[in-house]
């Protein structure tokens, strides 16, 4: 009974981990729902996991803290991939002078404009969509085969495999945002050889309404291809997933 509950206790770190970093349910879901989550994530993992027989002492704080790692690990995975809908939502903001309506958001203690959380809500209904929120709790589940709860792991298998995953999702936004940057460029020269030709015209009192009406022209022509690209940015998850978790096994 002690090697059962100590078991359950480490596979609901893992999962309170998990649920603490990702992206998904998210902070603005209350707190006593995400803490049932994690439970009734540890309960599902508990029948695949072999009972865990530690001492009470500095051996199972070790163990805690490998599993809380093991979780932590596999929700920044899911997290790195939304990112790219905020680096594609910031790039646009940046590119169309909309920074200026930037906002403190307190869940993620951090400024934010209303294009990056529209740009943000926008993925992670793409996600729901193609199913990668099943994708990133069922690898959190089976993680137990992988990473055997109660072991001891080195915090650098993880390293490499999330470093290329965020390479790929700083590249996958800024690639989506590079047509609206375009445009918000030629604009840009555009209206500085307006008033270089001539000086008398007051071309700031235009200058940000004509980069908001191309900059929103831009996005909308496009915001197909580029819920396409997030979405198929996106089904990397699992193999990206199996590559950071894999050699930790």
């Amino acid at each position: 009974m002690l090697g059962m509950a100590i078991t359950f206790a480490l596979l609901a770190t893992r999962m309170a981990a998990f649920v603490a970093v990702s992206p998904f349910p998210g902070p603005m879901v209350p707190t006593e729902i995400r803490i049932g989550f994690a439970l009734l994530l540890a309960l599902a993992a508990t029948p695949l996991a072999a009972p865990v027989h530690i001492a009470i002492g500095p051996q199972l704080v070790l163990a805690a803290m490998s599993e809380l790692c093991t979780g932590a690990a596999i929700a920044f995975v899911f997290r790195v991939g939304m990112s790219t809908a905020e680096v594609l939502g910031s790039t646009l903001a940046h590119s169309m002078g909309l920074t200026f309506a930037s906002s403190y958001d307190p869940t993620q203690s951090a400024t934010t404009d209303a294009l990056t959380r529209i740009v943000s809500s926008s993925a992670m209904l793409v996600a729901f969509a193609i199913g990668a929120h099943r994708v990133v709790i069922g690898a959190v589940v089976a993680s137990v085969h992988v990473v055997p709860i109660g072991g001891m792991i080195d915090l650098g298998t993880y390293v490499p495999g999330i470093l290329g995953w965020m390479t790929r999702s700083i590249e996958c936004g800024v690639g989506l945002a590079v047509p609206a940057m375009t445009v918000s460029l030629v604009v840009q020269v555009a209206l500085g050889l307006v008033a270089r030709a001539a000086p008398s015209l007051q071309i700031f009192s235009i200058g940000l309404g004509v980069s908001l009406a191309s900059g929103l022209v831009v996005i909308m022509s496009g915001l197909r291809d580029s819920l396409a690209g997030i979405a198929a940015h996106l089904l990397d998850l699992g193999s990206v997933l199996e590559r950071v978790i894999a050699p930790a096994g």
